[in-house]
């Protein structure tokens, strides 16, 4: 009976506060009212105001952006993929730069970061980004690691097979396809350069692991963590169409300097690895400039030329961890700091040609 009724008092006591309050507002002046609706309407604004001052979400370019797209071979092997085509120009004669991905990344995660679709806006040329699935490596890894026609090379395969069918179907310049990646995306931009030398005109390897030294996961990060002992050019043929030899590979290699995840040793035993298979003899005087000293931008650069064309270049970036160059920050593995790496492959890249036939 005493909780009843003391339920009873509490709902008795709420409503009647309602009420006061309902009184009250009632009672209340206009010239409050006002004032409070002035009040209410100063807070929607400020509101509004600090959602446009808020960052805005990292853009996907001007263009076309097509996510989600699936890729099938003749063998029924599938490779999820997304398509950026800008406004600029029509598709038909269009370069294509195909860009992979790092570990536990994904294809709209890195086109946000990197900012290559803007760069695509302003150059007229068409990206690929094609996606790694879980179900092949849960960590969406590229398997550079395990570069055997199974696994890292079916894989290299099935990418190859990728810019081909686009190619096709788009009238892109044959001439000019390039291919890019970050950490394991730039050991299997190698792969597929590598192994189809007569489609790809050049590669770009951003935090990429020295070629052909690893054949599974734990090996793979060892060689991540301290490069290769072994020599380095017989790596490269163990992974390569022998073409190569007789084509070349102009490559843009990227490297951060305070990189905890690939060191950069790595970096420049791939520098070795294709001063030897583009045929620069060791003895062959690099050119080099250190670019934006003092500046979070600083980074050293070396080129190797042939005649008047840069074939080979290092960028050895001073202040950058494992991390896209000059991307967006607020996306994983992507950082302020350094220079633009997607300027500087672009503009690698607009100096190469792989010559039909």
């Amino acid at each position: 009976m005493a909780r009843s009724f003391t339920s009873l008092f509490f709902k008795t006591a709420k409503k009647f506060g309602r009420l006061q309050r309902a009184a009250l507002r009632a009672a209340a002046p206009q010239a409050a009212k006002r004032r409070s609706a002035t009040r209410r309407k100063a807070t929607v604004a400020a509101r509004q105001a600090a959602k446009s001052a808020a960052p805005a979400v990292p853009s996907l370019g001007g263009g076309r952006w097509e996510a989600a797209r699936q890729f099938s071979d003749s063998r029924g092997h599938r490779l999820g993929f997304s398509r950026y085509t800008p406004v600029s120009a029509p598709a038909a004669g269009m370069p294509l730069v195909v860009m992979l991905h790092g570990c536990r990344q994904t294809s709209q995660a890195f086109a946000r970061g990197s900012r290559m679709n803007q760069w695509a806006d302003a150059g007229g040329f068409m990206v690929l980004y094609p996606q790694q699935s879980l179900a092949r490596q849960v960590q969406r890894c590229w398997r550079w690691f395990q570069p055997d026609d199974a696994h890292g090379g079916a894989e290299a395969d099935l990418i190859a097979a990728l810019i081909r069918s686009e190619s096709a179907r788009f009238g892109l310049d044959p001439e000019r396809i390039y291919v890019a990646g970050l950490s394991a995306g730039a050991g299997m931009a190698a792969l597929v350069a590598l192994r189809h030398p007569e489609l790809v005109a050049a590669v770009a390897m951003h935090s990429g692991p020295v070629v052909g030294d690893a054949h599974s996961a734990a090996s793979g990060i060892g060689i991540m963590r301290r490069g290769t002992l072994k020599p380095l050019l017989p790596l490269v043929e163990r992974v390569s169409d022998p073409a190569v030899f007789r084509l070349g590979m102009p490559a843009l290699i990227l490297q951060g300097q305070l990189d905890p995840a690939v060191a950069p040793r790595n970096a420049r035993q791939l520098f070795e690895q294709f001063r030897a298979l583009n045929g620069l003899p060791p003895e062959s005087a690099p050119v080099e400039h250190v670019l934006g000293l003092g500046t979070e931008k600083a980074y050293r650069r070396v080129d190797m030329l042939r005649g008047q064309n840069t074939v080979l270049r290092l960028c050895e970036i001073t202040r950058l961890e494992h991390a896209w160059s000059g991307g967006d920050a607020s996306i994983r593995y992507h950082a302020r700091s350094g220079p633009d790496a997607s300027a500087l492959i672009w503009r690698f890249f607009q100096g190469q040609r792989r010559p039909a036939g």
